[in-house]
């Protein structure tokens, strides 16, 4: 049975959009058989990710968040409202030539600034037919800030008109989106809690890694900030904590983030290579999960991807959240912790000697995480498959 699933990922700010979506859309054509899928993606690395056979991608123009409520092109010198014509023109364009039987949207029901608005409304009026379903992460930000936003834009309204299905990458145990941000009951219906979205290792490519990085018994601390925009502070920090630990027999691998400003970039580099052996720095690294696969402790951001994969891999982790302009990884930070999964170390306590001592910490322990909650699993690629399996009228064993 050929089908066709088309993914919208508004992608302002960082990798998670795009990797989530990413992650889910690979996962669907490998397990569903005939099934193409379409991304739409404002992410400008995007043709850096390696897609299986069955995905492709078409690119938006960047669009960047300068604040809470406010979007700027990114790279074309022109305003930001032509920029969002053209953007959703496109969406709309794609759409009616890819003739999709599922539209699957990530976090953003009307889409940047309200463009995927004209596509949806096609949708329910042409397409009827179409099945779309709205993925969202455990955590988008605090209730008193998303209520409100949400009220006056119309989020609840369209929800209700536009989308057949929520499915929820979490748990209600760390977050739970249908009660704390209010959904009316009819939209609360639409609600299906999947577990969380994590990629696995694949066991040849860890090896292959262990062997291009000569580890030999040296314990690894994977250092990472997502795409890196706000991750300065973090990889700044943990330069003498990298330092002390080389000193000591630990090796460090840091990944500034495709986002990271260049001269930032170049700061860092400089800084951390002048340390010697035992410190391996990347841009970026499509197989960033085989590194967590061979890590003894991750230091991070506390971003839905990574915690996603570093928990899912039963890592020991120090999380460094981002507070502003949202609580999301805040929140989720301190859910985490709260459950003795992870250690947190907030922006203001930021300091060389604070980040060694957590993870020194952890490496002297030499223990896993406590097990897991219960309803906190990472079985949320195959639950996903099976809400979309029924959405496109498939047998279950088809």
């Amino acid at each position: 049975m050929r089908q066709r699933i088309l993914f919208y990922s508004h992608d302002t700010y960082g990798l998670g959009h795009f990797r989530r979506s990413l992650t889910i859309a690979s996962y669907l054509v490998r397990h569903l058989p005939g099934l193409s899928g379409l991304m739409l993606t404002g992410l400008e690395s995007a043709a850096s990710f390696e897609a299986v056979a069955g995905v492709d991608f078409v690119k938006l123009p960047s669009i960047w968040k300068s604040g809470p409520d406010r979007y700027v092109s990114r790279h074309l010198r022109v305003s930001f409202t032509r920029v969002r014509r053209i953007r959703e023109r496109l969406v709309e364009t794609v759409a009616r030539a890819f003739e999709p039987h599922l539209v699957v949207v990530d976090n953003v029901p009307l889409g940047a600034e309200g463009e995927l608005l004209p596509t949806l409304r096609y949708l329910r009026k042409r397409r009827p037919s179409v099945r779309v379903a709205l993925t969202l992460r455990d955590i988008l930000d605090a209730p008193e800030r998303i209520v409100p936003r949400w009220r006056e834009s119309g989020v609840y309204d369209a929800l209700g008109r536009f989308y057949d299905e929520i499915w929820v990458a979490g748990s209600p145990s760390v977050f739970d989106p249908a009660l704390l941000y209010e959904f009316p009951s009819a939209v609360s219906r639409k609600v299906r809690f999947c577990g969380y979205v994590a990629r696995a290792p694949v066991r040849q490519d860890v090896e292959s890694l262990r062997q291009e990085l000569r580890l030999g018994s040296r314990p690894l601390v994977v250092v990472s900030c997502g795409g890196g925009g706000d991750g300065f502070p973090l990889l700044r920090a943990y330069v003498e904590a990298a330092r002390a630990l080389a000193g000591r027999g630990v090796s460090s691998a840091v990944f500034l983030g495709p986002d990271m400003p260049a001269t930032n970039r170049h700061e860092l580099k400089r800084l951390f290579l002048g340390i010697g052996d035992g410190v391996f720095v990347y841009d970026f690294r499509p197989d960033f999960v085989s590194f967590l696969a061979l890590a003894r402790v991750s230091v991070s951001m506390a971003g839905y991807n990574t915690t996603c994969e570093v928990l899912s891999q039963r890592k020991p982790a120090v999380l460094v959240p981002r507070i502003e302009p949202r609580r999301e990884q805040l929140l989720r930070a301190r859910a985490l912790e709260s459950f003795g999964l992870v250690s947190v170390v907030l922006p203001g306590e930021l300091r060389p000697d604070v980040l060694l001592g957590a993870v020194e910490s952890l490496l002297a322990a030499r223990r896993v995480p406590q097990e897991l909650p219960p309803g906190l699993d990472f079985a949320g690629l195959a639950r996903i498959a099976r809400r979309a399996r029924r959405m496109l009228g498939r047998e279950e064993g088809e």
